[in-house]
């Protein structure tokens, strides 16, 4: 059996189904009820990051535990490559996904819980499951690598790149031994187990990418075109990766349905005046700077350091270069920077970082 759950703060929380509202105390008193409190007691909450008050509904606060070393920056709290993903659970043990990789907790007295494992293994978003012996860890970002090293991949392609599923033998969940990996050409923002009561053989993952379609020349036959050009598009589709249980080094995707390609799209407004300007004043300091921008959908963003950092990286070595981008090659991005910049968006790439930043 496999259970996950969403979680995104920089804490591990457990609790019981109750009632309860923190205020300026840390133990509130709680009662069951199914009538939601009022007035709201989230109004009005002090903000913090370890000492932020807190309330909630029908459930009490049993513990919370601070992440271990690898998994906090203390002086910058919202350290994008240190969130919290999913959490998944065996036996006594939680499983807590991080951008940074995974930590193993002995919840054994839920009221203290232990630090089992910290395994550094860096990638976004690393969402986690378990079927059996089996841990199925989700990997999307550019910087992940097959090695789980922490330098990240400079190259705009390079094999060396991990995004799709990681695939580990927790038999001994203190040292996970890494079996294989399934690439994915939008890597795997999250996925989902699936078992069938007629294929006892195999254990199924349910794939969902969000990240912009990899390169071809780094994972053969990806491709970022519309269905109407392309009908083997990367986009508009999940991949189903199949699992032998008695051989997991030989998962391998063996469907890739198209179930999103005929949605229609949602309504949506125009943004408002106000978001309008302040995109705008963020674009224009940003350029003022010598930094990048587009226009997306109306509004300005400012490109991201990552994001301008791997389009160099693809110019210089477009002309056969090395070393340190020059004057000329910044000009080259800046020339066709708004076409990069709304492709990445169009194509589910994480457009914005905040409301105006391409990371």
């Amino acid at each position: 059996m496999t259970s996950r759950f969403k979680f995104a703060l920089p804490l591990l929380a457990f609790g019981f189904a109750a009632c309860a509202s923190s205020g300026g105390s840390s133990h509130a008193s709680y009662s069951s009820s199914t009538t939601p409190p009022s007035p709201d007691p989230r109004i009005g909450l002090r903000a913090g990051w370890m000492n932020a008050q807190e309330a909630s509904w029908n459930m009490r606060l049993v513990s919370t535990t601070e992440p271990s070393p690898d998994f906090i920056n203390r002086t910058t709290p919202g350290d994008f490559r240190m969130i919290n993903s999913d959490l998944t659970l065996r036996g006594n043990y939680v499983i807590q996904g991080n951008f940074n990789g995974l930590q193993m907790w002995d919840i054994s007295n839920p009221k203290s819980p232990k630090l089992y494992k910290a395994f550094v293994c860096p990638g976004s978003q690393s969402d986690v499951s378990v079927y059996r012996n089996l841990l199925f860890v989700s990997g999307e970002a550019l910087n992940g690598r097959t090695d789980c090293g922490t330098q990240g991949v400079t190259d705009t392609v390079s094999h060396e790149r991990l995004r799709g599923i990681r695939i580990f033998d927790a038999t001994d969940l203190a040292n996970p031994r890494h079996i294989t990996d399934v690439q994915t050409c939008r890597g795997s923002h999250t996925h989902t187990i699936v078992t069938s009561p007629t294929d006892t053989a195999n254990v199924y993952i349910y794939v969902s990418g969000s990240a912009p379609v990899r390169s071809p020349n780094e994972l053969t036959g990806c491709s970022a075109a519309q269905p109407d050009s392309n009908p083997n598009t990367a986009l508009f589709r999940i991949e189903v990766i199949q699992v032998p249980l008695a051989h997991p080094e030989q998962a391998h995707i063996v469907s890739s349905p198209r179930i999103f390609q005929d949605l229609t799209e949602a309504k949506t407004h125009a943004e408002a005046a106000e978001d309008l300007a302040r995109a705008k004043r963020s674009a224009d300091s940003a350029r003022a700077a010598g930094g990048f921008t587009a226009t997306v959908h109306g509004q300005d963003i400012v490109l991201g350091p990552n994001f301008v950092r791997t389009r160099l990286d693809s110019i210089v070595k477009a002309r056969g270069g090395t070393g340190a981008p020059t004057a000329s090659d910044s000009a080259t991005l800046r020339a066709n920077v708004q076409a990069m910049g709304g492709r990445a968006a169009t194509t589910g790439g994480n457009a914005a970082s905040g409301a105006d930043t391409v990371p």
